[in-house]
């Protein structure tokens, strides 16, 4: 069920002791989509060779595989042991890819010859002792098929064919050449086939081996010969790489559906001759596995390398092992390298070599001790900032309503005339004729005095994006708007957020992803800048600026994007040289904008980045933003530590100008509002509030002001509000 908006995200500035920054989002909607949900339990027909492919994507972007109970948030805490170094990207721990996910992630590969190589996050595991193994789904080949009714129709009967092997015997892995050739051309010619290693029903399967006609009659082809056991498909066993006599096979030439069902369409011998010592990893079947993790006592968050060896389960083309995911057990190794179990339809499950390791608690928040945020800056767009040029004026905007209040302001502005203005620049309005604002900014225009400043969303007519966010600004209270300009490499339509630096104003937009063709905005790229400085009307070019205070770090451009669907993934980035060069965090390299996040300076060196939606909901820099590594949380009340993968289930997570954390929303406890004080080992629920704020603000985003907060009623039912309460009334 969706609890807000499908739409937006959220970006703001809070500069402590300053009036200097504040920047921007709209209410949004908590249906997040499952992906990577794969389940091959069963597998009776063939694959295509594509469909294989897309197979090792899917498996590739999967996070790890992990059952277990304990969580980071909600673990008890155990003492922490000092490692000689934590790996949180990829690169660190010697794999060739960075983590590009928010949650778990891993990388795994294998060669002929069983070895395996491997990096995998540690999940949001609570402390204790685990067990990591390669996670084998075997096809279901063999008998299965006629047990469960499936019957070979002579429709799947393919020409057969003469094979021919070069040579005929050797060592394993040597490359065999497989020469076929059949008494008539076939009507189509194929690319790819499937070759078969000791049978096609039980034995290795080479799947998408690409094929040489020589004549319409002849193909040439190659694989290589296995260099270590395999898994006999349906018989839950492993066949020993020995000599002996080996059937090759070719089978599928032709695309009939169902001849995977079937037997092969031709089959030649070859003789392997293998030495009876060349696997010390595989003395016996029980055993017929290795792996092992370093370092082998980790935190959640880290990336640990593993390594050692596994049977062969398949092969896409001619050499290249497919092997599925790392999966990660709590409790100590089971006896044995190879555990088999059974499927809900009829194949088997393997978890193939042991590794064990230690995953221990992270320090806790609590011992950063009582901290005082030198800044504060939320991901997404804003409907609430504060004008710098006019400290306590604040801007809000909601649903067709622009609103400026303060102590010398009270301004109702209507953005009828912008949603003409868009109309008239070619795109279609979001959510009615009324234009739907996500975000509002500030200016001091000098002479022409306060502009008001808002971005609208927008259908792009065109599948993708399913938004877009223009910026438009006024100087006559909403009488007329004219686009914000977009600086050269960018279009109007590729608006990526206000963001103020000092008291002078910049506008972020995407670069294009493509340096000719059509304009299609790039969210990972480095913003390009328009500034519109204090007292002036006429935008310049400008330059990403860092914080005020703290580390240079911040985030990348905001596109708007559907929670439902396609949610806005926002980079972070972090200069070294005082934002001369930006850089792309290896980990977590995004943040996902259907959750509320938070980066917060506490220090020249330090800064903690706070993501609701996240497994891990606090996490520390203290390089600039390099690496980071995960903080503990106690757990949050109201909600199950088995909900955690999602984050705190739709709550809000900040930390507050005082050094306190603040969580607001729906949970299990309903609407409460919750402080965890600063150094505190406890959460309490906040007490005394005035009537009306927890239901005020359910569903809603919190956002904090100076030494306020403020939000804006997501309900439907009544005219749009601005709520407020100041930071001293929060007490337990």
């Amino acid at each position: 069920m969706c609890r807000r908006s499908a739409i937006g995200a959220r970006r703001q500035v809070v500069l402590v002791s300053s009036y200097d920054a504040l920047t921007p989002s709209i209410p949004r909607c908590f249906c997040r989509a499952k992906v990577c949900r794969v389940n091959l339990r069963v597998i009776v027909h063939r694959f295509s060779f594509l469909g294989l492919l897309g197979l090792v994507v899917i498996f590739g972007s999967c996070g790890s595989s992990v059952n277990a109970a304990g969580r980071v948030n909600g673990g008890a805490p155990s003492p922490v042991k000092a490692l000689p170094r934590q790996y949180t990207s990829f690169a660190s721990a010697g794999c060739a890819k960075n983590g590009n996910s928010i949650g778990p992630d891993q990388e795994i590969s294998q060669s002929m010859d069983g070895a395996i190589s491997a990096c995998i996050r540690i999940g949001a595991l609570g402390p204790g002792n685990y067990s990591l193994a390669v996670d084998v789904i075997a096809p279901a080949k063999g008998a299965l098929p006629a047990k469960q009714g499936v019957t070979v129709s002579s429709s799947t009967v393919e020409p057969a064919v003469q094979i021919s092997l070069s040579p005929a015997s050797g060592p394993p892995g040597s490359v065999l050449k497989v020469t076929g050739r059949l008494a008539a051309p076939l009507p189509r010619q194929v690319g790819h086939a499937e070759l078969c290693w000791d049978g096609c029903e039980s034995g290795l399967r080479y799947q998408g081996v690409a094929l040489k006609w020589i004549k319409p009659t002849e193909f040439m082809s190659s694989i290589v010969v296995p260099g270590a056991p395999w898994f006999r498909s349906g018989e839950n066993a492993v066949a020993p790489l020995a000599s002996g006599d080996y059937a090759v096979s070719v089978e599928c030439l032709s695309e009939v559906k169902g001849c995977g069902l079937g037997g092969s369409e031709g089959s030649a011998t070859y003789h392997l001759n293998a030495s009876p010592r060349s696997l010390p990893w595989c003395s016996s079947e029980d055993e017929c596995a290795r792996l092992s993790a370093s370092p082998a006592i980790t935190f959640p968050g880290d990336v640990i390398k593993v390594t050692g060896f596994a049977p062969l389960q398949s092969i896409i083309g001619s050499s290249q092992p497919f092997v599925f995911q790392l999966k990660i057990t709590p409790g100590k190794a089971p006896a044995g390298e190879l555990n088999f179990s059974s499927t809900a339809k009829g194949g088997s499950e393997i978890l193939v070599g042991h590794a064990g390791i230690v995953v221990q608690a992270p320090p806790e928040v609590s011992t950063l001790g009582k901290v005082k945020p030198a800044s504060i800056e939320f991901s997404g767009s804003s409907p609430i900032t504060e004008n710098p040029a006019n400290p306590g004026e604040i801007v809000w905007c909601s649903r067709g309503k622009i609103g400026v209040s303060g102590l010398n302001s009270n301004e109702s502005i209507s953005t009828v005339a912008a949603g003409r203005e868009l109309v008239g620049l070619g795109y279609g309005l979001v959510g009615g004729p009324v234009p739907q604002c996500d975000s509002v900014a500030l200016a001091d225009g000098g002479p022409a005095g306060k502009i008001v400043l808002a971005s609208f969303l927008v259908d792009p007519n065109y599948q993708a994006p399913i938004f877009q966010s223009i910026a438009l600004q006024t100087s006559d209270q909403g009488k007329h708007w004219t686009p914000v300009p977009a600086p050269l490499g960018a279009q109007i339509d590729g608006f990526a957020g206000f963001r103020y630096q000092g008291s002078s104003l910049q506008a972020l937009f995407a670069p294009s992803a493509a340096k000719t063709g059509a304009y299609v905005a790039d969210a990972g790229a480095i913003p390009l800048v328009e500034m519109l400085k204090a007292g002036d009307t006429s935008w310049q070019p400008g330059t990403l600026a860092c914080p005020a205070r703290g580390p240079c770090i911040t985030y990348g451009s905001y596109l708007p994007g559907s929670c439902a669907q396609l949610p806005s993934l926002q980079t972070i980035l972090y200069s070294l040289d005082s934002g001369g060069n930006w850089h792309k965090a290896a980990w977590p390299s995004q943040v996902q904008n259907c959750e509320a996040n938070e980066i917060v300076a506490v220090s020249r060196q330090t800064e903690l980045l706070f993501s609701s939606g996240s497994p891990y909901l606090v996490r520390e820099s203290v390089d600039g933003g390099s690496s980071w590594r995960v903080l503990g949380v106690p757990p949050v009340p109201g909600v199950a530590s088995d909900s955690l993968a999602d984050g705190i289930d739709g709550a809000e997570l900040q930390m507050l100008s005082n050094g306190s954390l603040l969580v607001t929303g729906g949970r299990a406890n309903g609407f409460e509002w919750d402080l965890l004080s600063p150094g505190s080992k406890d959460w309490c629920p906040v007490e005394g509030l005035p009537a009306g704020v927890q239901s005020s603000s359910k569903n809603a985003f919190v956002y904090q002001v100076g030494n306020t907060l403020y939000w804006i009623s997501a309900s439907s039912s009544i005219p749009p509000k601005l709520h407020s309460i100041p930071l001293s009334a929060l007490k337990c």
